[in-house]
């Protein structure tokens, strides 16, 4: 439970959205 608890607080995570677009834009590219 702990887990899912930090996974949700990191979806709220102003850095982890940045990291997640950024990793997003990566994957765009490679196609």
């Amino acid at each position: 439970m702990v887990n899912t608890i930090l996974k949700e607080a990191d979806l709220f995570c102003p850095n982890s959205v940045r990291i997640n677009f950024t990793i997003y834009q990566m994957e765009i590219k490679t196609l």
